[in-house]
């Protein structure tokens, strides 16, 4: 158990606990003391106190027996709003623990996913410029005029990497590089249109040269890089003048039952809706302020429509899949992998024999 003191030390951010809360899921039976000789490796856990360990921690026992496969290159996981140091750290080893399943599924199979950013780094100073980059980027990836279907799934197929966590309620998005593989981590539990507009929000976090022509002044503040980021990813789920053409060029109000219609058809918030209404023109701010005052108090948009396509990833499932089928791992293997239990796994990689025809 070479790795066990690692493998302790990650199973207990991804929970989010200190050593004194490990203590306590355990009921004192084991030390704070202990648990940390445990973490530095300078001490083992007898048999009865490793299961007790993989109880509280909701993790199999052979797991605190796996080797890393791959040493990840150190990255930070950035702070937003009011994700504290632990939350975040908790968020990142979840990454990690992800992320490096991912990329043994790929090894395995002897893929090599590389990620290319097909815009030039041309600087974006404000939000036209990044709506403007949006449309170059939905033609180099030939995503074309209409309702992006699956953002999720497309953006794996490019070699984004998008993890969804369990997170506070706080947390819609961030976005980070792990060595040269860009990363997307979304909350897994907020609505589907808010996860569409967060992880092309995270895109845009990712993609864009974001600066201003002042040359005093080469990197916006916050609020300026927020809003260049909300026009990019509104941009990218409202294309062209997909939006003109659903509400008109020039409105003194817009009726909620119009967004909720826009919503369920392209995935994306109401308020993006509005905001980018505000930004084309369409409607001006004075009179979109107080619907978006009222969304303001209603972050998930509880009760207000949502979107009617599919949005879920199935590049990971469908390599674990063809690996039990070609018998590279056993169905043990692949339930170590997923996190899903062998007997449900089962049932979905049974090989049918062929039928002899006579």
């Amino acid at each position: 158990m070479q790795h066990f003191g690692e493998r302790l030390r990650a199973a207990r951010k991804i929970k989010g606990w200190s050593l004194q809360e490990l203590v306590i899921k355990t009921s004192h039976t084991v030390s704070k003391q202990a648990l940390s000789k445990y973490e530095a490796g300078v001490m083992m856990p007898s048999r009865k106190i490793l299961l007790l360990l993989s109880t509280a921690l909701e993790v199999k026992p052979t797991y605190f027996d796996s080797q890393p496969v791959f040493n990840l290159p150190e990255f930070e996981i950035p702070r937003k709003g009011d994700l504290s140091a632990k939350q975040a750290e908790s968020i990142k080893e979840k990454v990690k623990d992800i992320l490096e399943r991912y990329l043994q599924a790929e090894a395995l199979l002897n893929i090599r996913s590389k990620f290319t950013n097909p815009i030039k780094p041309i600087p974006v100073a404000d939000e036209q410029a990044a709506a403007d980059v949006a449309t170059k980027l939905l033609s180099k990836w030939n995503l074309g005029g209409g309702a992006l279907h699956n953002v999720t799934e497309m953006l794996e197929e490019k070699g984004v990497r998008v993890i969804q966590v369990s997170s506070p309620d706080n947390f819609e998005g961030l976005s980070t590089y792990v060595g040269k593989i860009p990363v997307i981590v979304l909350h897994k539990d907020r609505p589907t249109a808010i996860k569409r507009f967060a992880a092309m929000y995270e895109l845009g976090q990712l993609l864009l040269k974001i600066t201003t022509d002042t040359p005093k002044q080469k990197i916006p503040a916050d609020t300026d890089r927020h809003k260049i980021c909300e026009i990019f990813a509104a941009a990218m789920l409202l294309p062209g003048d997909a939006l003109e053409n659903c509400v008109g060029s020039k409105r003194m109000a817009i009726a909620p039952g119009e967004l909720v219609c826009i919503k369920a058809q392209y995935g994306l918030p109401m308020r993006a809706i509005m905001q980018q209404a505000v930004f084309k023109g369409i409607i001006d701010r004075k009179n979109a302020n107080t619907f978006l005052k009222l969304l303001a108090d209603n972050p998930d948009e509880t009760d207000l429509g949502s979107y009617i396509g599919q949005e879920e990833a199935h590049r990971f499932d469908r390599m674990i899949y063809r690996l039990v089928a070609e018998e590279i791992i056993d169905i043990e293997k692949a339930a170590d992998l997923t996190g899903i239990p062998a007997e449900d796994l089962q049932k979905k990689v049974e090989v049918f024999e062929p039928v002899v025809q006579d």
